[in-house]
């Protein structure tokens, strides 16, 4: 049975396998920890927040966003961090869509924002969840909105950088759900897509957005990604490349 053979490839994956691609592979990390070299730690996770949660509807890929982010002068910043972001948003060249109701999105995190020190970054990094959960709060929308539970994946990558361990997601935050995942969830079922990988995460030990990061270079670029995939691990590239061809 395919759903099978699926679970088997995951769990003999494994977190780390996810983290090797989140963290060699995967540019945004990359880009990110450009930027944490020149910032303020509690500066860097409060910036890396608010543009996860307008990253949607991107003018460019996710990869050229998040580059174009990480290489503005957020070192110079001379007014709060919301204006300065705002600012941003509105003369960037990667996410043009949609401006008015991004910018409406950040101002909504202004309070939130202001109140989260790096103690209470630390807090949120040890409990991923109650993250995901203040989001949907301060934001009025579900948990397992794409944009939340993709803040949550980009927090998690700068907690390990800022905090120097790495916490697995947990399991309760569910895969980001867009057209790709929907499209290959149809491979194995007719049914809920967020149940359904939150059903192979318990079978297989890895977390939904460890999942996410499996399959990304199976949905996304996997001409630029098979090439240092493999290089850097041989095994990790052939059972990724048997999920493309499940």
């Amino acid at each position: 049975m395919r759903v099978n053979r699926l679970k088997d490839i995951i769990k003999s994956l494994g977190i780390e396998s996810a983290r090797l691609i989140e963290e060699k592979i995967d540019l945004q990390y990359t880009y990110l920890k450009n930027l944490k070299e020149r910032i303020d730690e509690e500066l860097f996770l409060k910036l890396i927040l608010l543009n996860a949660l307008v990253s949607y509807q991107l003018s460019t890929t996710g990869e050229r966003w998040w580059r174009e982010f990480s290489e503005y002068r957020w070192e110079s910043i001379s007014e709060d961090v919301v204006e300065e972001y705002v600012k941003f948003l509105s003369n960037s060249r990667g996410n043009r869509r949609f401006l008015e109701g991004k910018i409406k999105r950040v101002y909504k995190l202004r309070h939130f924002l202001d109140t989260l020190s790096l103690e209470r970054c630390e807090n949120y990094y040890n409990n991923m969840e109650s993250l995901r959960n203040a989001l949907a709060r301060v934001l009025n929308t579900r948990g397992d909105a794409k944009t939340v539970v993709f803040a949550v994946k980009i927090f998690g990558y700068g907690g390990r950088m800022v905090f120097n361990k790495f916490i697995p997601y947990p399991y309760s935050v569910e895969i980001p759900r867009d057209s790709r995942i929907e499209g290959y969830t149809r491979r194995f079922t007719d049914g809920d897509v967020i149940k359904f990988w939150s059903e192979v995460a318990r079978d297989t030990g890895v977390p939904p957005l460890h999942i996410d990061s499996l399959l990304w270079p199976a949905l996304g670029d996997w001409e630029r990604v098979k090439r240092p995939l493999k290089a850097l691990n041989e095994d990790v590239y052939k059972k990724v490349k048997m999920l493309i061809e499940l």
